[in-house]
């Protein structure tokens, strides 16, 4: 076969100067028109795995028991539109193809393959080279850096994520320690100035009960009145201060929440009544919970009360207990026109309301009191209506 190789390199007047240099080479030879006879010097014979000098076509190298297949772009290509092939059969001139053998057993070799016809000198094609490059190495080199990046990929959007999520968790943090610090301020105020201010008030009233029940003064019954209200009033904003001061004891007790919400009912729905309004109670099949009956029952009213202020007449507060998983929600709903969205973070800061004559600190209360149970406060609204739903966590007793 070398004898073979030898006589057709001889005959082409392209090559017939070179054969020194490529005889060490990686090369093979299609020594007819038909690449029947395609022979391998030892140094190609040994990437392709034959052996060298040996005569194959490609249809027998496909049916070897070391066959191969052969991929450009991870794209399957057949013979015929392989180097060899397209410089034997068309004359094509090929440089710089990149190809990738793979064989069953799993290995797979990567080259750079140049191919030209070998022409007499009538200018007939009477064969092929084709010369490569193993280049095997660097393409698994290639292969490795590129999961390598990726793998820093993941792992830095995987970081990127716990880091955005660690500065969504300061960020709130943050607002809640600026929130409890403006409680700790409120119950500084509360308990130095809340005492010392109604002491006076309760006079001030007295003397205005006193005068509104004397004859010569009926005439001003109605400003005695009017004077009363803004005293109840005031002092109800004061009790309200005093209420959000840290300092003040809970007294927890294993007790029915339904229990506790249906004494309250008849209150809810006289409040309901007056504005025009309905109030519907709901109660669920809900363990006991350990809680304080008066802070509860301060937390319902000013969140019910609230719902109420929020609707219009003929608008219904709806008022649920139920089970989810082993929390105990106690739902308030109403039909009010919701919460606008710049609105929700700002629920339950101190002195923040939309009211015109709000305070803005009954919803600061609930969410002391909702804390001071373990529990939390979770906010659904939309342009039908809000629901405050206020999950209680299950009772060590009952674990």
């Amino acid at each position: 076969m070398l004898d073979l190789v030898v006589k057709v390199l001889q005959q082409s007047t392209l090559l017939s100067n070179k054969l020194p240099e490529l005889m060490p080479g990686k090369f093979f030879i299609a020594a007819d028109v038909k690449c029947q006879d395609i022979i391998h010097n030892p140094v190609s014979a040994r990437f392709y795995r034959i052996e060298a000098w040996k005569s194959y076509s490609y249809s027998q190298l496909y049916l070897a028991p070391t066959r191969f297949k052969v991929y450009q772009d991870g794209q399957l290509v057949m013979p015929e539109k392989l180097p060899i092939h397209r410089a034997t059969s068309w004359g094509e001139e090929v440089t710089g193809e990149v190809y990738e053998l793979r064989w069953l057993d799993g290995i797979s070799k990567v080259g750079i393959f140049n191919a030209s016809p070998l022409r007499n000198n009538n200018g007939e094609i009477i064969g092929s080279i084709c010369t490569f490059e193993d280049v095997t190495q660097i393409f698994d080199l290639n292969r490795e850096l590129d999961a390598f990046r990726l793998s820093l990929q993941t792992i830095l959007e995987k970081r990127t994520r716990e880091l955005e999520c660690e500065f969504e968790k300061r960020k709130n943090l943050e607002y809640e320690v600026t929130k409890l610090e403006r409680l700790n301020i409120i119950g500084q105020l509360a308990a130095g100035l809340g005492h010392e201010v109604r002491n006076p008030m309760t006079t001030i009233r007295g003397f205005l009960q006193m005068l509104q029940g004397k004859t010569d003064l009926l005439t001003y019954k109605h400003y005695f009145e009017l004077m009363i209200e803004e005293l109840d009033r005031t002092n109800m904003i004061i009790t309200d201060y005093l209420s959000l001061a840290k300092s003040k004891p809970i007294e927890l007790k294993r007790q029915s929440l339904n229990k506790l919400l249906t004494n309250l009912f008849p209150l809810l729905l006289a409040d309901a009544y007056t504005q025009g309004k309905k109030c519907i109670f709901e109660p669920g099949n809900i363990d006991e919970l350990e809680i304080d009956a008066n802070e509860i029952t301060q937390m319902v009213l000013n969140l019910a009360r609230n719902g109420l202020d929020a609707m219009l007449l003929g608008g219904r507060l709806t008022i649920r207990t139920f089970m989810n998983g082993q929390d105990t929600v106690l739902s308030i709903k109403d039909e009010g026109k919701g919460i606008k969205a710049e609105h929700l973070s700002k629920l339950g800061t101190p002195f923040f309301t939309t009211k015109e004559n709000g305070t803005g600190l009954g919803l600061s209360m609930c969410y002391r009191i909702a804390d001071s149970h373990n529990a939390r406060i979770e906010v659904q609204t939309s342009p039908n209506g809000t629901t405050f739903l206020v999950q209680f966590p299950q009772s060590k007793g009952t674990e």
